[in-house]
């Protein structure tokens, strides 16, 4: 197989079939760009499906338009392109079990949301049979956009995949030829958005004990939904470097006021940690004297410093 292989001439499989998998096999078995005009290939072997399939599962791949094959063996034999859909606890193992099975110059996709390392892994097993390594990650919500959905890859597979699948659809963003540097991005994407999702979930529980539901729901969105996150984003950097002791001080006081209406203020613990470690690296008169100076500035700052900055 080489790159000018049109998709037309290519088998695709998927080990695994989640939310992710469902959507993209239904969109490209609707398309009929696979070998033949043969349906996608999926084999599960997770806690919910896997061989002897349910009749409720046969009926679902059914409907997506998929085939439903029997081992890992089975599935690489056939196919050209492989999508690895896991869980992330087993993302590392089942793509060595793809590696060990892969045939000179297949495609191996690793869709999961794993750790730059846990990419490399697998990306090294892969080479390491004449493979190539896509280290695709999700950057956003298949129910929100569908096979659309941006996917951030690197590896050196990625340029193949973007050929292969963007006339298909895809919306493919490349960050280079090695193997865990979009998964890194990825990873700090939910470092924020994940956390958001904690904070927002413990800060409107609390404000549903207290009966304020409504008023702290527009207390926290009237201020967002007046400027761009990016300078949202630029102000707390540059504000922190100077008001992080005061803002810790603030969130212990607020950590007692969420035990006291009987919530357990992790999200909000965790806030007063972060605070209190910015508070710690000692740059706030350093700052405070300059006549300016930039977010990409106090985070080098804390760059330098945070490695020697002994743990609480």
């Amino acid at each position: 197989m080489t790159q000018g292989i049109h998709m037309t001439q290519q088998v695709i499989g998927f080990v695994g079939f989640g939310e992710a998998a469902q959507c993209f096999a239904t969109h490209l078995a609707a398309k009929g760009r696979v070998k033949g005009g043969s349906a996608p290939l999926v084999f599960c072997d997770g806690k919910t499906n896997r061989p002897p399939y349910s009749e409720a599962f046969r009926s679902m791949a059914s409907d997506c338009g998929v085939e439903l094959v029997d081992s890992l063996p089975a599935l690489m034999a056939r196919a050209d392109i492989v999508f690895s859909a896991v869980v992330v606890a087993t993302a590392v193992p089942v793509g060595q079990a793809i590696a060990s099975l892969v045939r000179p110059d297949m495609l191996v996709v690793d869709v999961n949301a794993s750790t730059p390392k846990a990419k490399r892994l697998v990306g090294d097993a892969v080479a390491a049979h004449g493979g190539a390594f896509v280290d695709a990650n999700l950057m956003g919500a298949v129910s929100i956009y569908g096979a659309a959905v941006p996917l951030y890859c690197s590896g050196d597979g990625a340029a193949r995949f973007a050929e292969l699948f963007a006339p298909l659809g895809f919306t493919i963003e490349q960050a280079g030829p090695e193997a865990g540097t979009a998964a890194a991005v990825k990873m700090l994407r939910s470092v924020v958005t994940k956390g958001m999702e904690a904070l927002i979930v413990e800060a409107l529980t609390a404000a549903s004990l207290a009966g304020v539901r409504s008023e702290a729901l527009r207390g926290i969105c009237e201020p967002m939904d007046a400027t761009r996150y990016s300078k949202f984003v630029d102000m707390c950097v540059r504000t922190d470097v100077l008001h992080a002791e005061r803002r810790a001080v603030e969130m212990d006081g607020i950590a007692e006021g969420l035990r006291e209406i009987g919530l357990q203020p992790i999200m909000t613990e965790a806030t007063a940690a972060r605070l209190w470690t910015s508070a710690r690296l000692g740059l706030r008169d350093d700052f405070a004297a300059r006549q300016a100076y930039s977010a990409d500035d106090v985070l080098d700052a804390y760059a330098a410093r945070a490695a020697d900055l002994p743990r609480r």
